[in-house]
């Protein structure tokens, strides 16, 4: 050879391969510390394959990278200050244990419905964070994490679109909750099959809390049982929130474990903040503490707390859901 450029009389043209142009891209793997090589051919000229890398490059990653999904979701989720911190903590163990595994590597600009599509079916399937396949319940909450941070990418002028937002999921249908019967007892007792939510009648709510007047959670029960409170509102109820006399209960907060820990936190929406008429039989049997003294003047909790209180909450011997006569 010569050295001379054939052009268009190059006798391998008929190869696809053969005189095109290719790109190569690092990208970082915030996971494992780190470099992977993207490889990409097939292109007609230098100009054609300087565009493609400069889309596939996209923003700059705050270690000077590529923003692969890994990146973004690490970002944002660093940036989540807004939200509850057990949303907070859901948020990072669905990215942890399912998206960042299946999806992490892929270039933010390049990630498309297919891929998240095929992510979410393998993960319906067998999850390895699991190690089961995991219900549909899990795989809606996996897609809307993805859908939220990828919104946020949006906003940020990451991406044009949001790729999340073109997947469908198979429609799912809440399971009905039939009465508890006799009849269905009956059948349960024969074949050891029962439905998913099954509500007890009125006699056996009654029966149930009868058999149970002198534990002393009874009233915690009476409470869910006859008002429907959460179970963190009703163990969030301070005396400071309870008016026997006036027979009114204000809900305005609730207590949650959180990353193995108590937290009292806000309720789960703005509309469960609410005042209840607590049952007579509640206000019967829940009688406040008689020793409560009063916190210091320099406290910034309410007196009405007990003295071992924490964040104000009254410990669980003197709460007003635990006291009974």
């Amino acid at each position: 050879m010569d050295g001379r450029k054939l052009g268009t009389r190059c006798p391998k043209l008929h190869d696809p391969w053969h005189g095109s142009w290719y790109l190569a891209l690092d990208t970082p793997n915030v996971a494992l510390g780190e470099r992977e090589r993207i490889r990409r051919g097939g292109y007609a000229s230098r100009e054609a394959a300087e565009q493609a890398l400069e889309a596939l490059r996209g923003p700059v990653h705050r270690d000077g990278g590529m923003i692969t999904v890994e990146g973004w979701l690490t970002t944002w989720l660093d940036g989540r200050v807004r939200v509850r911190e057990s949303t907070l903590r859901s948020y990072e163990q669905l990215s942890r244990n399912h998206l960042i595994p299946h999806l992490g590597r892929i270039p933010l600009r390049e990630l498309g419905s297919r891929q998240i599509t095929a992510m979410l079916e393998a993960i319906r399937q067998f999850s390895q964070a699991a190690n089961r396949p995991v219900s549909d319940g899990t795989v809606a909450r996996i897609h809307a994490t993805l859908r939220a941070a990828l919104n946020s990418a949006v906003r940020e002028g990451l991406i044009e679109h949001n790729p999340a937002r073109l997947v469908q999921l198979p429609r799912t249908r809440r399971p009905q909750a039939v009465v508890w019967t006799e009849e269905r007892i009956t059948q349960w007792q024969l074949d050891g099959q029962r439905p998913p939510v099954a509500v007890w009648t009125a006699a056996q709510t009654a029966q149930f809390l009868s058999s149970i007047r002198a534990h002393r959670l009874y009233a915690v029960y009476h409470l869910i049982a006859l008002r429907g409170l959460r179970r963190g509102e009703t163990a969030g109820l301070r005396w400071c929130d309870v008016d026997l006399d006036g027979k009114i209960l204000t809900i305005s907060q609730q207590i949650q474990r959180v990353g193995g820990h108590i937290t009292q936190c806000a309720t789960k929406t703005d509309s469960s903040r609410r005042t209840v008429a607590p049952p007579s039989q509640y206000c019967a049997a829940t009688r406040p503490p008689s020793r409560l003294k009063p916190a210091p003047a320099t406290s910034r909790f309410p007196a009405t707390s007990s003295p071992t209180s924490k964040e104000g909450h009254s410990t669980p011997t003197s709460s007003p859901a635990c006291s009974t006569t």
